[in-house]
């Protein structure tokens, strides 16, 4: 039995786009697949919090040990350059909420 052709499939990321090899018989179900719904980057972060992306991130600093998805939060904090911010749209929306006076302060930190 012949093995199915494999084609490239890019698939988008932050900055770009990573090359992934996938079986043609596969290619339709990868392609209909739905995004992961309510992850959201820091654009979207910034708009919710009102500030700057280095202010938001100074502030996310500070919350680090509840916020960290790592530790059951909400964000998923960059590990360096390539690597997004991610937040869970709805918990970090709450979160924000919760903590209305910290991110109102219109001072960057």
């Amino acid at each position: 039995m012949q093995e199915p052709e494999t084609l490239p499939f890019g698939i988008p990321e932050k900055d770009g786009y990573v090359l992934a090899w996938v079986r043609k018989d596969k290619l339709k179900d990868l392609i209909s697949k739905p995004a992961d719904e309510g992850i959201e980057l820091l654009p979207w972060a910034c708009k919710i919090a009102s500030c700057s992306a280095p202010t938001l991130v100074k502030k996310l600093e500070r919350y680090r040990d509840v916020l960290d998805m790592d530790k059951g939060g909400c964000v998923r904090y960059s590990t360096g350059s390539g690597s997004p911010w991610k937040f869970s749209a709805p918990e970090f929306r709450k979160f924000v909420l919760e903590h209305k006076k910290e991110f109102a302060k219109s001072e960057e930190i």
